[in-house]
């Protein structure tokens, strides 16, 4: 699905008084099943642009809208069946006293939004689903197919955040939304998660904004590159343009908007 989003603008209150203004009139569009990385120095907007999209919190005006339908107007359950995220922290995609198979359930019938799915109620897989499970974490190469029955509190934090992963894609969501997803784990268990998030993705299709700090991340995965700073575009690079940047070249940019900022 393609994401439109026009004339975007929202701030928030500051301590003394007065407002910060940090979208203002913000365009961004995203063609159905693009990759998008964005980047930015702390306070450029990215986790804020995430949450806007997501609803979490409402835009002071402008529209967001998934292949021309408005996401705002859309009752939070109906939101949830068409976009899958992802979250810095491992603990908080998945539920710890649930095993693999459980938490799985659960989140194929958050997507359904069918009535009685929420709490702890239908999310005990049977013989079927549990074997489903199994083939699909064994089609995606993850070494936990023989442990759908074990508790995610068990699992490693790189582990953890696999499943969360596998559980925002379940369903096929129209948009995929990755808020530094990789941030809290060690580089072993980052190369892991991003290998999937890489397969999943172009696997699915799926429209995917990826957050990120890492600038070997940002040069690496995704179709499209952009960076954000105080709620603007910075740059914006397409996969065979970003081949020319450099770490270094980045954060010159990072450098050069602060200096213009203070200027």
């Amino acid at each position: 699905m393609s994401l439109q989003v026009e004339k975007l603008c929202w701030g928030h209150p500051v301590p003394g008084g007065g407002r910060r203004e940090l979208f203002r009139n913000f365009d961004f569009s995203s063609a159905n099943g693009e990759f998008t990385v964005v980047i930015g120095s702390n306070g450029s907007g990215k986790s804020t642009f995430l949450n806007l999209l997501a609803g979490t919190l409402r835009s002071d005006s402008g529209s967001i809208r998934l292949d021309d339908q408005p996401l705002q107007r859309l009752a939070d359950h109906r939101r949830a069946r068409r976009i899958g995220r992802v979250m810095q922290n491992p603990l908080e995609g998945t539920c710890p006293g649930l095993t693999i198979a459980e938490n799985l359930r659960l989140a194929e019938g958050r997507r359904r939004s069918v009535i009685g799915w929420y709490g702890l109620r239908g999310i005990h897989p049977n013989r079927s689903d549990r074997r489903r499970y199994r083939e699909l974490l064994e089609l995606l190469g993850l070494p936990l197919a023989d442990r759908i029955d074990t508790l995610v509190g068990q699992l490693s934090g790189g582990q953890r955040q696999t499943i969360s992963l596998v559980m925002a894609t379940l369903g096929n969501p129209q948009l995929l939304l990755l808020d530094e997803h990789t941030a809290a784990l060690d580089p072993k268990a980052e190369a892991m998660v991003m290998a999937l998030t890489d397969r999943l993705v172009h696997q699915l299709g799926t429209t995917t904004l990826m957050v990120t700090h890492s600038l070997s991340q940002a040069l690496r995965y995704g179709d499209r590159l952009m960076m954000l700073h105080e709620g603007q575009l910075l740059g914006d690079w397409n996969a065979q343009q970003r081949q020319h940047l450099t770490p270094d070249a980045l954060r010159e940019m990072y450098g050069a908007a602060r200096v213009r900022q203070t200027d």
